[in-house]
């Protein structure tokens, strides 16, 4: 039996600042769907990019993967990414054990 996988987000937009809140679990299942949606809105004039990842209950290496290639593109494009750090423990552990709570562009601590 396959269980659905809670996944939503939400965007709040101000001028050419946007904010794309993510909840639930980011996984092999879910990145897909946020990497179309932020491939969507980068194109739209967006200069600054926020991920809130405050309500990420879960994050496997794919959604990792995926933080990981949208600061690439962000540094070679004419955009910015800021990443908000999970408040759930099992979302943030991914990130301390790889060292990208560090080397990924967070603005409140990770640990």
């Amino acid at each position: 039996m396959v269980r659905a996988v809670k996944f939503e987000i939400s965007e709040q937009k101000q001028g050419d600042a946007l904010t794309l809140a993510v909840a639930g679990e980011l996984d092999l299942e879910t990145a897909p769907k946020l990497a179309d949606r932020v491939g969507g809105k980068s194109s739209d004039g967006v200069a600054a990019l926020t991920l809130d990842l405050t309500e990420l209950t879960f994050m496997d290496s794919s959604g990792l993967r995926l933080l990981i290639e949208l600061d690439r593109q962000a540094a070679a494009a004419p955009w910015s990414l800021m990443l908000r750090a999970p408040k759930h423990e099992s979302a943030r552990t991914v990130l301390r054990l790889t060292g990208a709570d560090r080397a990924l562009p967070f603005e409140e601590d990770v640990r």
